[in-house]
């Protein structure tokens, strides 16, 4: 339910409230669309969506919609975190991507969902939705399995507690009770499996990242065509994710 519209709610969660509204869709909003799903009234959302454009935060698209823009990326990347992640994980992933020619992608946990934050294409194209700072679906990509693996129990209560999980191909784990078993499983084996769930012909294995004190930071995953043999790629990945933990130093 949206609460953006309470009475003496401030400007920057109203702010945030845009944001976030854009940020969890699919595709792209109408100004009407942004204003009701972040429950601000539209003479506000036009004012603050132009305010919002005028720093790089959203983007406007040749129809009119608008979507999250590079500088609000730009801006997380500079995040002391992001940048010494994804400062240990290109020269990792770039052998990874060109040894197995897939594409191989880092992602960390965002608001209910997997946040791209590198990604290395190889030489094999396939179908592949996840762009840098885009968001990708937990329950349904191998990356999103291993976030949920490790994230906090609470985390993983609220993606579970969903009536029905959105089924994006007929290979989609719609039950949570047989999400919660994949993902417990995943814990164990410190590898998550997407097999056609999130687009059909693609598949994908992940593994996750550690820092040097033991927590985990990321997920990395590789995406190949649904007839690859992902299993065999299994160690390979894990060990690109071990590599990257080596690198990576205790505050990352």
């Amino acid at each position: 339910m949206p609460i953006a519209n309470e009475p003496g709610r401030s400007s920057t969660s109203r702010v945030f409230a845009i944001l976030h509204a854009c940020r969890r869709s699919a595709t792209p909003l109408t100004l009407t669309e942004l204003a009701r799903r972040s429950g601000i009234p539209a003479a506000t959302a036009y004012r603050l969506t132009r305010e919002l454009m005028a720093e790089g935060a959203l983007e406007r698209n040749e129809d009119g919609s608008l979507q999250i823009g590079i500088g609000l990326w730009e801006l997380g990347s500079a995040a002391p975190r992001q940048r010494d992640l994804r400062h240990a994980a290109r020269p990792v992933m770039q052998s990874l991507a060109g040894h197995t020619r897939t594409v191989v992608q880092l992602a960390v946990a965002g608001h209910h969902e997997a946040v791209c934050v590198e990604k290395i294409i190889g030489s094999r194209a396939i179908v592949n939705v996840a762009e840098v700072a885009g968001g990708l679906p937990l329950h349904a990509t191998g990356v999103g399995k291993v976030i949920l693996a490790y994230s906090d129990a609470p985390d993983v209560r609220a993606v579970l507690r969903a009536v029905s999980l959105h089924r994006y191909t007929a290979r989609t784990i719609a039950g949570p009770g047989r999400l919660a078993a994949e993902v417990a499983g995943v814990r164990v084996s410190q590898v998550g499996y997407s097999r056609g769930e999130l687009t059909i012909g693609t598949t994908s294995v992940a593994a996750p990242v550690f820092d040097a004190e033991g927590r985990f930071v990321a997920a990395l995953g590789l995406l190949a065509p649904e007839a690859e043999q992902v299993d065999r790629l299994a160690p390979e990945v894990r060990r690109a994710a071990d590599a990257i933990s080596r690198r990576l130093p205790a505050n990352a």
